[in-house]
């Protein structure tokens, strides 16, 4: 081995044990939390009520008539305008049963004529005294007969056309397509769902309310709307039902429509709804610490909460607290122990969280100020 070979080897000999040496860069990932900021019950200005985003009209369209479906026209995500035909059922027995109508109809059509005209000649003839009472009683009965007959065929066959128009299913207003429930060549019954739709300029907004608060709620009220899904922006919504009856919950039902763009909002995405209460708040409310149910969590050494301490670079420090706490009403527990006002607290994902464990914050909370 002569020596520029053997110099060539160590060299690649050392680069190898630099590169052994060096060990990988790891960059650390910290977990985004929601959360609030704990301040007394009686400062705040909203209370937050979680519920779900729905579509102004969300219907099951159906079929009047069975049968078995030969076309759909459309399919999941189409937008479509009002009276666009969605689906089409095999006719082939309606349209039977609509010419059948004609003809019968047609028929009684022409016997009304005939004994519309019988009738008037026996009137000339019973004028002349060639013709008898009986005679002109009988031919009159024949054609009051033969006119409601006609009557009868005419009901028929309207009924008839109207059956063969129900073989098409149709879009009540300008929609979107949600969900296709049956499918080309399946046998659907009369009212059984075969199209989903939604349908309106902007969705609603559906929660519950506690019934200490639902008579503070009126039609037209406004009310801010936020979303997980959009957690940097809030809507502007207005009153439009308020529930006179409690459901088994115990809560009263209210819906809000968004007004004006809402891009991007489908239904069933969960969503928050703010009423501004601050003029019913009594000094009983005052200094008592509200979060919400799901920022408090269980495990054998009791009730627990997660701090959020700064530790610098927006960053923070989830500190495990154990809190005692009272059921307070539908939007939250009644800290009496544990956490004081100002602290921020995760939200969302407690279980998932461990005591130390550095975090970042969402940039807004989803709950706004507890």
């Amino acid at each position: 081995m002569n020596l520029n070979r053997v110099v060539a080897v160590l060299a690649l000999g050392l680069a190898l044990m630099a590169c052994e040496d060096k060990e990988p860069e790891l960059k650390k990932v910290y977990r985004p939390v929601q959360f609030v900021k704990v301040i007394p019950k009686a400062n705040q200005i909203t209370d937050t009520f979680s519920g779900v985003v729905e579509a102004d009209l969300d219907a099951r369209l159906s079929f009047r008539v069975g049968g078995t479906i030969i076309k759909r026209f459309v399919k999941v995500g189409d937008a479509v305008k009002s009276g666009t035909i969605l689906a089409e059922l095999d006719n082939t027995d309606l349209e039977v049963s609509h010419q059948q109508s004609i003809a019968a109809l047609q028929q009684a059509v022409a016997n009304e004529r005939n004994n519309h005209a019988n009738y008037q000649r026996v009137i000339d003839l019973y004028e002349n005294s060639n013709s008898s009472k009986s005679d002109l009683d009988s031919a009159r009965a024949a054609a009051d007969s033969a006119k409601a007959a006609r009557i009868v065929a005419q009901k028929q066959s309207e009924a008839a056309r109207l059956q063969l128009s129900y073989s098409e299913l149709k879009a009540p207003q300008d929609c979107s397509v949600a969900e296709i429930l049956a499918d080309t060549n399946e046998a659907v019954s009369a009212g059984q769902g075969v199209v989903r739709v939604t349908c309106g300029a902007c969705a609603k907004v559906k929660v519950s309310v506690p019934g200490q608060l639902i008579s503070q709620i009126k039609k037209g009220d406004e009310t801010i709307v936020k979303t997980s899904a959009f957690s940097d922006k809030q809507f502007i919504a207005k009153v439009t039902e308020v529930g006179v009856a409690a459901t088994s919950s115990g809560t009263f039902p209210v819906e809000a429509l968004l007004q004006g763009s809402c891009p991007g909002l489908r239904a069933g995405m969960s969503a928050n709804l703010s009423f501004d209460f601050s003029d019913v708040k009594d000094s009983s409310q005052a200094n008592k610490l509200i979060v919400p149910y799901l920022s408090i969590g269980n495990d054998s050494e009791g009730n627990f909460v997660f701090v959020l301490q700064s530790i610098g670079d927006d960053l923070y420090k989830a500190e495990r607290r154990a809190v005692t706490f009272i059921s307070g009403s539908n939007n939250g527990a009644q800290i009496t122990s544990g956490i004081t006002e100002g602290e921020l607290i995760a939200t969302a994902g407690v279980r998932r969280l461990i005591d130390g464990m550095e975090v970042k914050l969402l940039e807004t909370p989803i709950l706004g100020n507890y």
